[in-house]
This record gives structure tokens, sequence and C-alpha cells, in this order.
């Protein structure tokens, strides 16, 4: 018998592992029955969910490894609350979690991770001031196309005399930045 899995702890899947709002989870996005061969596994999302999260927090690339890793740390089985070893998710049930589960659904369960740290954790008061682009002076001499120079110089006539009025125009007519260049 290995000593390593008999005594694998990770103290950061122990404190992570009681915020996760598993029921929530569940009900979000109902079981979903895996197309697999032999003995039929049933999970629930959040356990998936669980395995896709110690994927990340772990740094572990590939669904392979991961399934591996599954069968040899009882921590990871643990934070996933798997079981046992023959009752971890194949890398296929994974795969096809992730597919099913989509992008917008990985962001939903996301948001309810967030609102729960936020309720958990006080954050300091703060305020913040996020500029957006009519604060700040437009930069109109920068990277211009190159026109042709006979082109260039059948317009400029005409251009100049609008323009310099349009600029006058502008300058009267456009409010003082709140922002300025040091």
């Amino acid at each position: 018998m290995n000593t390593k899995q008999r005594f694998d702890f990770d103290p950061i899947l122990e404190k992570i592992s009681h915020h996760i709002p598993d029921e929530e989870i569940n009900l979000l996005f109902p079981f979903k029955k895996f197309n697999i061969q032999g003995r039929s596994r049933k999970f629930k999302t959040s356990q998936l969910y669980r395995a896709h999260l110690l994927a990340m927090l772990k740094g572990i690339h590939s669904f392979n490894k991961l399934c591996a890793e599954f069968k040899t740390r009882r921590a990871f089985r643990d934070f996933c609350l798997f079981r046992n070893k023959k009752f971890a998710p194949t890398k296929r049930m994974l795969s096809e979690f992730r597919d099913h589960l989509k992008p917008s659904g990985f962001e939903k369960i996301a948001q309810l991770l967030t609102s729960n740290f936020l309720n958990v954790i006080p954050l300091p008061e703060i305020k913040v001031g996020v500029p957006d682009a009519t604060d700040m002076p437009a930069k109109c001499s920068g990277f211009a196309k190159k026109m042709s120079l006979s082109w260039a110089m059948s317009m400029s006539k005409r251009v100049h005399s609008f323009g310099s009025r349009k600029r006058q125009a502008d300058k009267e007519e456009r409010p003082e930045p709140l922002f300025c260049r040091i």
C-alpha cells in the first residue's frame, strides 16, 4: 500500500472546498446522463465542476493526467467528492461535461462562487473612478494614412478652407478635459 496516498493532504483544497455552492450548481445545471461503456456512473454537476476547478488550481493541463491523479491522490478525490478510486470520471466524461456546460455555464458558476466569496470575505470600502472615452482628448495628428501627393495637392485647397473653420468651431464647443497629459 502506498503511504503517500494514505496521508495525502492539501490545505488549499480543504479551505476552498467549503465555499463551493454545490446545491446551487446542481439546481442551475441538472444531472446529465453520459454515454459510457460498462457500468453506469452517475455524477452530479458540482462534482464534475470541482474536477475542472481542480485542474485549473493545480495546473493540470490534460484530462488524461487528471484521471491518473484521481487514482493516486486521495485529496483530489475528496475535493471532488468522489467515493473511491473506481468512482472517478473518465476523460471522455470530463470532455463531454465541458461541451455540455459551455462558457456561459462556467460563467454562471463563477458568478455564484464570486458572490459566495464576497459574502464571506469583508472588503474595505473604496471609491473607484473609471474614465471613459469622452473624458480624454482625442489625438488627431497621429497615425493618419498617407495620401498620394497629386491627390493631396488637389484636395488641399478645398479641405483647408472648410477644415480650418470647422476646427475653430470645435474648439469653442469642446468642454475642458478632466485629465491632462503630464
